[in-house]
């Protein structure tokens, strides 16, 4: 009798022991989110999108001349493949478009700014001599090449406010993708000093050759020892120092670009810049 007692109470107190589980919310183990394999994510691919902007200024006599124009097409920075980066990558190319879309940004306010000046110029000459001023002009064209992590950004502009001709000049921009800020020419070499120096020389044995040497300023040299104070830019050709008019030669020379082959510079730069510039 005790056994039929004892193995009753054994039965019941399972049944209330699984009573209570019942009754409550059943316990699953955690589930983590799902992490893509690190080979499941892309490197960021990057491009630069034209954005133009322009405006055309008419006369208030009535006459509706065109006084003065101007047309500037920047760039701005994209991902192409944004969903497909890991969160590290997806924050450094969020901060590289906000670092060079910011300086693209102040390159067309600067220039908007500079336009509505000479449409203001324009203005008070036509105010003067009418129909027989000058219609006043103004453009400007960014482009870019990439280079490994580098992004090479130029300007051309050209502006025409009454004389013989326009004025030119070209200008540019380094943007380092790893770091995220743009940089000068010579923090890419492993020895900046060396290849400024080295460059120099270089730059200045291909200028003796130039066709327009002759009409060179007479402290070209100089001028060419400062080269990174010009228009730089790395292209599949290597690095082309470009200089406007007047500042190397007359304006009759043109623009004079001087530049250095990839065979050139890799002595000059290190393998190390080298490899900056996808040329490992």
């Amino acid at each position: 009798m005790k056994r039929h007692i004892l193995l009753f109470a054994t039965i019941f107190l399972l049944l209330t022991a699984c009573a209570g589980m019942a009754a409550s919310d059943p316990v699953f183990p955690a589930t983590q989110p799902k992490v893509p394999a690190a080979d499941a994510y892309e490197k960021p691919e990057y491009e630069v999108l034209p954005f133009v902007s322009g405006n055309q200024f008419l006369s208030e006599d009535g006459k509706q001349a065109v006084i003065a124009v101007y047309n500037y097409q920047i760039i701005l920075l994209s991902l192409t493949n944004e969903s497909a980066l890991s969160p590290a990558d997806a924050e450094a190319a969020a901060r590289n478009l906000e670092a060079f879309n910011s300086k693209m940004q102040s390159i067309s306010a600067d220039l908007t700014e500079q336009g509505k000046a000479m449409a203001a110029d324009a203005a008070e000459v036509y105010a003067e001599f009418g129909t027989l001023s000058s219609e006043y002009e103004d453009s400007a064209d960014v482009g870019a090449d990439f280079s490994g992590d580098i992004v090479s950004v130029y300007l051309h502009r050209s502006t025409y406010s009454g004389g013989a001709h326009p004025n030119r000049y070209t200008a540019s921009y380094l943007f380092d993708l790893a770091a995220g800020q743009f940089i000068y020419p010579t923090q890419l070499a492993e020895d900046p000093e060396a290849f400024h120096t080295g460059a120099a020389e270089a730059l200045l044995a291909q200028a003796e050759t130039h066709p327009a040497h002759d009409s060179f300023w007479q402290d070209y040299t100089d001028i060419i020892a400062c080269w990174n104070e010009a228009a730089v830019r790395f292209t599949s050709e290597g690095m082309t120092v470009c200089y406007s008019p007047y500042e190397l030669a007359p304006y009759s020379a043109g623009e004079v670009e001087l530049t250095l082959t990839w065979d050139q510079l890799r002595p000059l730069l290190g393998e190390t810049g080298m490899a900056r510039l996808g040329r490992e």
